[in-house]
């Protein structure tokens, strides 16, 4: 006979007593306490799987369970009924090997989830989306734009004119239904920059405009935006930051971060950077362009060397801010048009 204390809990209140459980040899199991001698069989029993020192719950046919700490008494029981119980979770982390190999292989998967399968999820669901979640996002996040960061344009008329002339050329043969649009603001502190919104709206500040020497630079700078639209780089930035905060809810139990990124989902857009990929993409988009119009490719880099080598100075350097790498991103260009 073996014998273990045990917390009972009737299973129709919170209070639990103290009772002993006795295993006898021939597989039965007797409770015993102040009030109560019971006695079941061990295949009437719901003997929890062990997971290492954590107390075990052995479940009643009434209702009732038994709280046991002693979990090497219970495993030597089993063990001499042919019926352990013990678990191969117990077992697995029992022993250090099994443990090490779980935690590496719980590190690639992890690394993989997030490297590969984030970005892959992300680009198929972002072209499934229809044109209605495309307008609405981009209409939030202008209209965030524009109370926080941006006020109207000071642009002369005639310069707004001819730069809507040349974007209306770049977007007349681009397939698909979306509807693009050039608009102008004063960035402000914002500087020089242009943001592809979602909707197929791209804004070109003031300072971006001041910056340039010549149109071909700013039709290689929203060749460079619209190349973001056609790959669909915002809204796929916005679903792999969405999936993640619903990765990391999953894990913790918070709900709350998870529902407050789909509110702010607007602002992620505007503060968050594209990755190196994303911009070698949008970069390439350019280049094609660029060359299949006869329209210097030196232009992009041009303008570009110049924010960076102006970097100091804020009216000009915020485009570099929410374009990462651009030292190699203008010395590629270089290179390019070097050998075209």
């Amino acid at each position: 006979m073996i014998d273990v204390s045990a917390r009972y809990y009737d299973g129709r209140t919170s209070a639990a007593t103290e009772l002993r459980l006795s295993f006898g040899r021939s597989g039965l199991v007797t409770l015993t306490g102040a009030a109560q001698c019971k006695t079941y069989k061990l295949d009437d029993l719901d003997i929890s799987t062990r997971i290492g020192d954590t107390p075990r719950l052995i479940g009643l046919p009434d209702g009732g369970k038994c709280e046991v700490s002693d979990n090497d008494t219970i495993d030597r029981f089993l063990n001499t009924q042919a019926a352990n119980r013990g678990g191969w979770l117990h077992t697995l982390e029992s022993h250090f090997p099994f443990v090490l190999v779980a935690i590496v292989v719980t590190i690639a998967a992890s690394t993989m989830t997030f490297k590969y399968g984030l970005p892959w999820l992300a680009e198929r669901s972002a072209h499934a989306l229809p044109q209605s979640v495309d307008r609405n996002l981009g209409k939030g996040t202008l209209d965030i734009l524009d109370r926080t960061l941006f006020s109207p344009t000071t642009l002369e008329p005639a310069i707004r004119t001819r730069l809507d002339r040349r974007f209306a050329t770049m977007v007349s043969t681009l397939p698909g239904e979306r509807s693009y649009q050039l608009l102008f603001r004063s960035g402000n502190t914002v500087g020089a920059n242009a943001l592809a919104l979602p909707s197929g709206i791209i804004v070109m500040t003031d300072e971006l405009v001041a910056a340039s020497e010549n149109d071909n630079e700013l039709v290689a700078i929203l060749a460079h935006e619209i190349g973001h639209l056609e790959h669909r780089h915002s809204i796929r930035m916005a679903m792999q930051s969405l999936a993640l905060a619903l990765i990391v809810a999953a894990i913790s139990g918070d709900v709350v971060s998870s529902s407050s990124l789909l509110v702010a989902l607007p602002t992620v857009l505007i503060h968050s950077s594209y990755s190196q990929e994303f911009e070698t993409e949008a970069d390439d988009y350019a280049w094609h362009y660029l060359v299949e119009n006869d329209i210097p490719t030196a232009s992009f880099a041009s303008i570009l060397s110049r924010i960076s080598a102006d970097d100091h100075d804020s009216q000009v350097s915020k485009y570099l801010s929410s374009h990462p790498g651009t030292g190699a991103r203008v010395q590629r260009f270089l290179q390019r048009a070097q050998s075209d």
